[in-house]
């Protein structure tokens, strides 16, 4: 309930920002390539991770930062990865997996970022703050908040990590299941994304 609210919150700000001279500064930061999604398991045997290792769409994020004591919030906030891509390290765990997650009929896993508790400074240090994010997966879409960082690169390039546990009914999924029940999924999976971002410097609006 309490999540519900603040995103109901931040939903009016976010439009009110958008027609607002109180929107003081627009981060625009371009999806890189490199950024990938990483969910961490175990089953009755070992642990397992799957990955997806690149990114191939062209998103930019859109941050709009609303001045003091202002929460900054997304206008444009969706990332898109190919559900298709999950590599497991191993086929019939691979297999398994994209089928639960049912990525022929919901080929998109979204990470939509809704806020940031405060604005990034972009420092050459790791900033560490919360987020409030909504992640699509396996046709269900539920609003998180998560323990996230950031961290600018001597390169210019913006590393923006984030994760959290979760379990496979959250998003109404049933974990899979190989060897005729014998090796079994646990509930418990810890989803993590690693975005590698550019700041659009050619744009201020």
């Amino acid at each position: 309930m309490r999540i519900t609210t603040i995103f109901v919150f931040i939903l009016m700000l976010s439009y009110s920002l958008r027609g607002s001279e109180n929107a003081v500064l627009v981060h625009r930061l371009i999806v890189q390539p490199t950024s990938q999604l990483i969910i961490d398991g175990k089953t009755n045997l070992n642990s397992f991770k799957c990955a997806i290792p690149h990114y191939i769409g062209k998103d930019t994020l859109v941050l709009h930062e609303g001045g003091k004591n202002v929460r900054p919030v997304f206008v444009k906030g969706s990332v898109a990865l190919d559900a298709s891509s999950f590599d497991c390290g191993m086929a019939m765990m691979t297999s398994d997996f994209r089928k639960t997650i049912n990525s022929k009929s919901y080929p998109a896993i979204v990470i939509d970022f809704i806020s940031f508790e405060r604005a990034p400074r972009y420092g050459n240090k790791e900033e560490k703050f919360k987020g409030i994010v909504k992640i699509s997966l396996g046709g269900t879409t539920k609003l998180f908040e998560m323990d996230c960082t950031i961290e600018a690169m001597p390169t210019g390039l913006i590393h923006l990590k984030g994760g959290r546990d979760f379990t496979f009914s959250d998003f109404n999924l049933q974990p899979p299941k190989r060897m005729m029940g014998l090796v079994k999924v646990e509930e418990a999976l810890n989803v993590g994304f690693h975005l590698v971002l550019r700041l659009d410097t050619d744009r201020n609006y």
